[in-house]
């Protein structure tokens, strides 16, 4: 993953690491869209980081 792709799942992990989750699924949802498009093998990353983030929002509510 590289670029605005890479920026954009970066920037999803660190907003969701803070506690702001509806944030980090819009740029993860992003990245992945931008990926799926492009019919990246790095759609799995993506995918595999969302349902961590999923998780992490599971875990504090």
């Amino acid at each position: 993953m590289q670029g605005t792709t890479a920026t954009f799942a970066m920037l999803g992990q660190l907003l969701a690491k803070q506690g702001y989750f509806d944030q980090a699924f819009n740029y993860l949802q992003q990245s992945l869209e931008i990926l799926q498009h492009l019919r990246s093998p790095d759609v799995e990353t993506v995918n595999e980081i969302i349902a961590r983030v999923q998780q992490m929002a599971g875990d504090r509510s």
